[in-house]
């Protein structure tokens, strides 16, 4: 009887030492992991058919924002004091984290389109893409390839090694017959979803594509769902040489997520529209902060960061569903 009152006090010692490391490790960061972050919606993005998608119970929203100066330049040197947030309509008074990309690793997913379409730029898409994984990968973080026409399939799974990068976008072959663009986001955001190992992880996709959907089973919508449920920021890369006729669904997905819509016919386009996505991605900020009244139920929560410096836009997500 001794010998297992001797146990059971250890194992309560053991339990309360563990959590008093916890609370105290929580108070040093100022964070907290116990619920994922809130998916977060623009006001015209959000899915008719199936609304329930989007409800969770948000005990802390992350934002993940970026910002450019009056001439159009990302800034990578703001601070918390540099930024206040509204949450619909409420400036709050804290929040809980403020990171600068540096912080935190990245996860991209490039995502090429392979249809017959693109072949006249498609050499460019494959030495524009190299060149940026040279550029943008460090040591910590992760990138993969995947290829789409009418089906989706992944070339190189998530790795930090650039010669395998390189090596599966050099052996890429073009000419499949259609192209299922809204398909290939939706798989492609639901990978960067399952294989991420932090909630403090930065995920981007890199859409390379004309924007010549013909064969999709997913809707537009599907695919804008897919990447707010992964928290997934989208990167549209426009190679057609009419862009005004793929602009306006390209630009939808892109903007929904926070990223950003960019022009890119040709090598010197790709390049450039390259060189834009990198600097995005290391310009980027994540703030967390708890979002008042989170017991509301089925209720859209508007977000709105500002900054008090001259000239400042900040690009982010605009809100978040809160259920009960």
């Amino acid at each position: 009887m001794r010998s297992r009152r001797a146990r059971f006090s250890l194992h309560v010692f053991s339990v309360l030492l563990g959590l008093s490391l916890q609370v105290r490790t929580t108070a040093q960061t100022g964070m907290s992991f116990s619920e994922p972050s809130a998916n977060v919606l623009t006001n015209g993005d959000i899915p008719e058919s199936n609304p329930q998608t989007f409800l969770t119970k948000v005990r802390e929203v992350n934002v993940l924002f970026s910002a450019t100066d009056w001439r159009g330049r990302f800034v990578s040197d703001l601070t918390q004091s540099d930024v206040t947030v509204f949450d619909n309509g409420k400036r709050l008074p804290s929040i809980t984290y403020f990171l600068r990309e540096e912080n935190l690793p990245l996860e991209v997913g490039i995502l090429i389109d392979v249809s017959a379409s693109v072949a006249n730029v498609f050499r460019a898409q494959q030495k524009a893409a190299t060149l940026f994984l040279q550029q943008t990968l460090r040591p910590a973080d992760k990138a993969s390839l995947i290829a789409f026409g009418i089906d989706t399939r992944m070339v190189q799974d998530f790795t930090p090694s650039l010669s395998l990068l390189s090596s599966a976008i050099g052996d890429l072959r073009v000419g499949d017959s259609s192209t299922a663009i809204y398909d290939a986001v939706q798989t492609s955001c639901e990978r960067l979803a399952k294989g991420r190992q932090s909630e403090l992880t930065r995920r981007a996709l890199i859409l390379i594509t004309d924007g010549e959907d013909n064969a999709s089973k997913s809707t537009l919508q599907d695919a804008i769902a897919a990447a707010l449920r992964s928290e997934v920021v989208v990167f549209a890369l426009n190679t057609n040489v009419q862009p005004e006729w793929t602009d306006q669904s390209l630009k939808q997905l892109a903007e929904s997520s926070g990223g950003t819509l960019l022009h890119a016919a040709g090598e010197k386009a790709l390049r450039s529209a390259f060189g834009r996505v990198n600097q995005q991605l290391r310009s980027q900020y994540l703030l967390g902060y708890k979002p008042p009244h989170v017991n509301a139920q089925n209720t859209f929560h508007r977000i709105r960061l500002t900054s008090h410096k001259f000239g400042m836009r900040i690009y982010c997500r605009k809100g978040y569903y809160v259920a009960d």
